[in-house]
């Protein structure tokens, strides 16, 4: 098999917008490539707020994949999609947003951000175990749901007296495929879901079910406090070490702090995190002293070596439940998100 370069084309933001590129259909895909440059305005108005994480990257609010016209196998924010790459290939996608910090006026600015979409695995031993054969498929698109440009900014921004406009975007999208696929192959299908779930209190027992019937290669867990990912609804310090447990009935696949958790996604994913956090007037991180996790993401690994034979397998589970120790920080500005990284293995033919 060889390695293929494609781009497909663009799609033209429109606010709150749905766009779709037919993605062609003629050999095995790898990933898409989503290149994101805006040009923005903002007023002056709001006395407070800071863009989100990753910012411009909301306004692409949801990139959903879906074959044979009814069959979803990705969807996912370009947000978080941004971080989960960074996770599982072990370094952040280029981001070039400086300009955006805090709140005054910007005029002309033209920030960008790359995330990939993979149909191959990240950190498998054999990635082809989980390539998207198009050929066998009756259609393809990818489907680009754009936000506002208000989007960018965090719940304490006000655009009463301003807001943010973007003058033009587009999203360059290219594909990365292999040709020469041997007749026959089967390939699992690498799906990507996400359930949220909304934290309204403090609790030791904040549940979040799970599907099952599939295989889970990893869970990524992301709290949000004001609009920004967060470390503060599961603390971790002398006084409180807030607890992620993964469970069906009796049985516990994960028990673990949820700051602990994070320690180990910076060693194991080998996720580097230099940059200041929350607002440019923050001192220089002196790395001697100081490396941080990254805010307010905990990924469980199911498939440490990359041998995908050791995910978790739910097929003949009858629940899977996650049970987390969380704290409300701004009550009804706080939320959980779960993202799935899960396997649907080739059926089984006589």
């Amino acid at each position: 098999m060889k390695l293929h370069r494609r781009y497909l084309g663009s799609l033209t933001y429109a606010v709150n917008a749905t766009r779709t590129l037919e993605i062609p259909r003629n050999y095995a895909l790898v990933a898409l490539d989503c290149h994101l440059l805006a040009n923005l305005d903002r007023v002056v108005g709001a006395s407070a707020g800071d863009p989100k994480d990753c910012a411009p990257a909301q306004l692409v609010r949801n990139l959903t994949v879906k074959a044979n016209g009814s069959d979803t196998i990705k969807s996912i924010d370009m947000e978080t999609l941004h971080r989960h790459n960074e996770i599982t290939y072990g370094v952040r996608p280029e981001i070039n947003a400086e300009v955006l910090l805090a709140h005054g006026a910007l005029n002309d600015v033209c920030p960008d951000v790359f995330a990939r979409i993979p149909f191959a695995m990240p950190r498998a031993i054999k990635e082809v175990d989980t390539l998207l054969d198009t050929a066998a498929l009756s259609s393809l698109d990818l489907i680009v749901t754009f936000g506002a440009g208000r989007d960018i900014m965090d719940d304490l921004y006000d655009p009463a007296a301003g807001d943010v406009t973007v003058n033009n975007a587009v999203l360059h999208v290219t594909a990365i495929e292999y040709l020469g696929v041997p007749a026959g192959s089967k390939f699992m299908l690498y799906n990507q879901w996400v359930k949220e779930s909304q934290v309204t209190a403090t609790t030791t027992r904040h549940q979040i079910k799970l599907p099952v019937g599939n295989v889970y290669r990893g869970l990524l867990i992301k709290t949000i406090s004001n609009g920004r990912p967060v470390n503060t609804i599961m603390p971790y310090s002398l006084i409180a070490q807030s607890e992620i447990t993964l469970k069906s009935g009796t049985e516990v696949y994960v028990h673990e702090i949820g700051g602990i958790l994070a320690c180990q996604n910076r060693l194991e994913q080998q996720i580097q995190v230099p940059e200041p956090l929350h607002g440019g007037a923050a001192a220089p991180v002196d790395h001697r002293l100081t490396e941080a996790n990254l805010l307010g993401y905990y990924y469980i690994d199911f498939c440490r070596d990359g041998r995908l034979s050791e995910a978790l397998d739910t097929r003949m589970m009858s629940d899977l439940e996650l049970l987390l120790n969380v704290v409300s920080v701004v009550p009804g500005h706080d939320f959980i998100e779960v993202y799935a990284d899960e396997l649907i293995l080739p059926a089984v033919t006589a």
